[in-house]
């Protein structure tokens, strides 16, 4: 069977049909990865915070941010490479999540904590609909998902390039107000609708018999969202608390 996923695609034509992908496989290894990225954050959260060195934390999350995003690049567009990316990559994410998390716990306590309980059970949530096929990835659901993704990454981008050259940010956007703490819960909706599209990777891989690679592209791509939703939760009780 053709897959109209580009990843599949890629993997499809260079990837060895010997050995196929499996869910059980792609499970696996989507545990591991998180499990690697969850111990690192946990461990450098923890050290920061008892010896008070906060630059660590500010220099773990730029370099965790920045390593782990080339990684996933390589991976997405040259997919037969995840397998030797994956764990370096669970380690970039996990000293960003350690990083960031230190961050906010220093200026919103207790919201790290919130944030991860929110991230948790969202995933929970996300996959019962799923499994219930409440929520399936159809083409239309596809395109708006990634189309909002799209839309979201530019004002990121277009929000770090005005805070780096020119030291301001877009009014309002990122500000603890109406709009901002609205626009925060899309893209926070939007992160968690990212998992439909990690299911239906995984469960369409596995159909179409595609390369054993393809497990470990569909688990950094599953952690690669689980970061997203926890960072987005991570703002948007932020930008509530500061409302207060």
């Amino acid at each position: 069977m053709q897959s109209n996923n580009p990843i599949l695609t890629r993997v499809e034509v260079s990837g060895d049909y010997s050995q196929p992908m499996t869910v059980q496989g792609a499970i696996q290894k989507s545990v591991l990865l998180t499990v690697i990225a969850a111990v690192l954050g946990l461990g450098l959260f923890f050290y920061t915070m008892l010896t008070g060195q906060a630059a660590i934390a500010y220099a773990a999350a730029i370099v965790g941010a920045i390593g782990g995003l080339i990684l996933a690049l390589i991976a997405t567009f040259k997919p037969n490479t995840a397998r030797m990316l994956a764990i370096p990559y669970a380690l970039f994410e996990g000293a960003f999540l350690g990083g960031i998390s230190v961050i906010f716990q220093q200026k919103f306590p207790g919201v790290p904590l919130q944030a991860l309980l929110a991230t948790f059970v969202t995933t929970l949530v996300m996959f019962a609909l799923y499994r219930m096929e409440l929520i399936r990835a159809t083409e239309k659901f596809k395109a708006v998902v990634m189309s909002a993704s799209l839309a979201i990454a530019m004002v990121f981008v277009v929000q770090i390039i005005m805070s780096l050259v020119f030291g301001s940010s877009i009014p309002y956007v990122f500000e603890s107000n109406w709009l901002g703490i609205g626009f925060a819960a899309f893209v926070a909706v939007i992160a968690s609708l990212n998992l439909i599209l990690d299911f239906d990777l995984i469960e369409s891989g596995a159909a179409q018999y595609a390369p054993k690679a393809m497990e470990w592209v569909s688990a950094i791509a599953l952690l690669a969202t689980l970061v997203w939703m926890y960072y987005s939760f991570l703002r948007l009780l932020s930008l509530i608390q500061g409302d207060d």
